[in-house]
């Protein structure tokens, strides 16, 4: 199914449910890193081999292990401080 009519799916069926009558689902691009650009990108599904899903989950993994990720994913400093926040909830543990 198209995504575009998920979406609709989706709000539709939210819209239905009894106190959300007025509930309006905005539609969003969805963006993963593209392995051909090394760079976030919004997803183009005509080449989604190109592209990689890094999930809150996987990130925070790799945060925790001090591992870097792909090349322009993220800046370097921003990266890093993500890395040493997670690395030190680690040693709280």
């Amino acid at each position: 199914m198209h995504m575009l009519v998920c979406i609709y799916v989706v709000a539709k069926v939210l819209t239905m449910a009894p106190g959300l009558t007025q509930l309006e689902i905005l539609p969003f691009r969805v963006a993963a890193y593209n392995k051909t650009k090394q760079m976030m990108d919004f997803y183009d599904p005509e080449h989604k081999d190109d592209f990689l899903f890094i999930s809150g989950t996987k990130m925070r993994e790799l945060a925790r292990a001090g591992k870097t990720p792909p090349n322009g994913f993220m800046a370097p400093k921003a990266w890093q401080v993500l890395v040493e926040y997670y690395q030190s909830l680690s040693n709280c543990m």
